[in-house]
């Protein structure tokens, strides 16, 4: 089965999620979480962390394996900015299960990615992120990112 590009939480494992600085300072909340999947698959075929970072609230964090805390929307861009200038240049992801509630939501799933460094081979990395939604100014942001490497 092949995988759709996405993943906030790969992009973290290489260094850590778009143009439009308004958006990543405004938030760019979506109708429904399961829609964020849609909006971050473009957004890394893209390379654009203001776009990724602008599904985040600006409270949000992101929980990596052996990396510090990653907190604030702000930091969030900056991550996947390092992880696209270290080849992050594809991200697929497997079906999500989300549930939610009148103003939370979580959604997890799997995820395959490539990281492909100037003049390197491509290497692919398989991991499972949980994402938290919080329901804020008419839309959902993402609050919460944890993933893991899987073999």
């Amino acid at each position: 089965m092949r995988f759709v590009g996405f993943l906030f939480a790969l992009a973290l494992s290489v260094g850590l999620v778009f143009g439009g600085a308004t958006s990543a300072q405004t938030g760019a909340t979506v109708a429904d979480p399961r829609n964020a999947v849609q909006i971050m698959m473009a957004a890394v075929a893209a390379r654009d962390p203001v776009a990724i970072a602008a599904l985040y609230a600006h409270d949000a964090f992101v929980m990596a394996p052996n990396r510090l805390l990653i907190s604030g929307r702000d930091a969030i861009r900056e991550s996947w900015a390092q992880s696209f200038a270290s080849g992050y240049s594809l991200l697929e992801v497997g079906p999500q299960r989300t549930e939610s509630g009148s103003d939370r939501a979580a959604m997890i799933f799997v995820w395959q990615a490539t990281i492909q460094p100037a003049g390197g081979a491509a290497q692919r990395v398989n991991g499972r992120s949980m994402l938290y939604f919080t329901l804020r100014d008419g839309g959902w942001l993402i609050s919460a990112d944890m993933w893991q490497p899987i073999p």
